[in-house]
């Protein structure tokens, strides 16, 4: 049987910032972007990163506890790359991701570094 590429953008979505990480699924290969504001940039700037790299899957770490504000803007994010873009969403937990970083790529990039592993620990998941 043959693996399938697939290209996955995996979000850490925040109520202040979102982390962004652009990846494939034949060999696991990763990339962090600049992480994006959330504010009322966010869906300009997300229709232009859907646009640019094509994913077949985007990703959303979902915390253990949510606020509801946080989980209003999370599930308005979901329906808007669904409805609009029509791309399928997976949820994933995002336990520990930011725990997880080493301490040199907690800077401005840690949030895109959020989103690397979480995209990491779905892609091991499914794929070991």
């Amino acid at each position: 049987m043959s693996k399938e590429a697939k290209v996955v953008l995996s979000l850490d979505y925040g109520t202040k910032n979102i982390g962004i990480c652009i990846a494939e699924t034949y060999t696991g290969q990763t990339k962090p972007l600049p992480v994006i504001e959330n504010n009322d940039s966010f869906y300009t700037e997300l229709d232009n990163l859907l646009k640019e790299w094509r994913p077949n899957i985007v990703l959303i770490g979902i915390p253990p506890k949510m606020s509801s504000d946080f989980n209003d803007g999370l599930n308005e994010a979901k329906a808007y790359i669904t409805n609009e873009h029509k791309i399928k969403v997976i949820e994933v937990n995002e336990d520990f991701t930011t725990q997880g970083l080493d301490k040199c790529k907690k800077n401005h990039m840690k949030d895109s570094y959020s989103a690397e592993l979480i995209f990491q620990d779905w892609f091991n998941d499914i794929d070991g």
